[in-house]
């Protein structure tokens, strides 16, 4: 998907990136996004009459909301396959997963503590900007006690990383290191990123997700530590959101707020950081070792 150029910098691979003219730049990619969001909205529409004919409540349906998000996201990549000349099974495959194995370790820690400290992010945001009680309901269908376990993970752990992580960080980011500096790039693609979820307390969480997702695609050239870390934060939030899990109580109106101690977020700041200090020891380490030690895979 991404290739190392002088040991130092990553840019896309050029039958990903060059051959389809550096697609898509800021603008474009703003447009992707616009796409992303009037599609997902019209098959949310269609989902929501035809709950209302069939009375079913087919909105609260995981495995539906599944299905039509992974079609909602391939429609949009079917788009760029013809407005670009890329490949179909390369935009389908996060890349090379053959790098260090302690990478793995690091995306585990950095995600846990990053979890620790987002919880109480998200308790400031809630208690700054109340949710109304239409999203609570939307929460708790899909990710909280009201569904099966197994369909919420099907949607949040599964469905949800593997195409978020294809369009944002597999294609977008991709465009955007053609166009652009390495930060700039981090930068644009977590706010778009963010902006995709389309509300104030998801906002915050995937802004700072798409930092990290973003540094680690351009780190490993692969797909494959942005997609395990976003399924392991979703797999985390929606265990959290169903058990008791000490500090980590979810009560059912949330926007009682209750912080936890300031030596608890403190851990997850210490976990996080170590995690990310370590990832990036790991990468330099294996940049040093030359550019055919961590050649990214190919696309298809």
């Amino acid at each position: 998907m991404f290739e190392r150029v002088d040991g130092d910098q990553l840019s896309p691979d050029k039958k990903s990136c060059e051959s389809s003219m550096a697609y898509p730049n800021l603008k474009q990619a703003i447009w992707l996004l616009a796409l992303l969001i009037l599609t997902e909205s019209g098959f949310g529409m269609l989902i929501y009459v035809a709950g209302i004919i069939s009375r079913q409540p087919l909105e609260h349906n995981n495995y539906l909301l599944g299905i039509t998000k992974l079609a909602v996201y391939l429609l949009v990549l079917l788009y760029i396959c013809r407005r670009t000349d890329r490949h179909w099974a390369g935009l389908l495959y996060p890349g090379n997963a053959s790098f260090d194995w302690r990478l793995w370790a690091c995306v585990t820690l950095s995600i846990c503590g990053t979890a620790l400290v987002l919880f109480e992010l998200n308790k400031a945001v809630i208690s700054v900007i109340p949710m109304p009680e239409s999203f609570q309901e939307l929460i708790e269908s899909t990710l909280g006690r009201e569904t099966s376990y197994p369909s919420a993970l099907f949607y949040a752990a599964i469905v949800a990383p593997y195409v978020e992580e294809l369009l944002f960080r597999g294609v977008i980011l991709c465009g955007l290191l053609s166009n652009h500096s390495r930060n700039c790039v981090i930068i644009w693609s977590s706010i778009l990123f963010g902006l995709s979820h389309l509300n104030p307390w998801q906002f915050s969480p995937a802004l700072l997700y798409g930092f990290v997702f973003a540094w680690w695609t351009i780190s490993t050239g692969s797909l494959w530590p942005a997609v395990v870390g976003h399924a392991l934060n979703n797999l985390l939030s929606t265990t959290f959101m169903r058990i008791d899990v000490p500090y980590f109580a979810v009560s059912e109106n949330l926007n009682d707020v209750v912080f936890n101690p300031w030596w608890w977020t403190g851990a997850g700041m210490v976990l996080a950081a170590l995690g990310f200090w370590w990832f990036y020891r790991i990468s330099n380490e294996t940049r040093s070792a030359g550019p055919d030690a961590i050649e990214a895979g190919d696309t298809p």
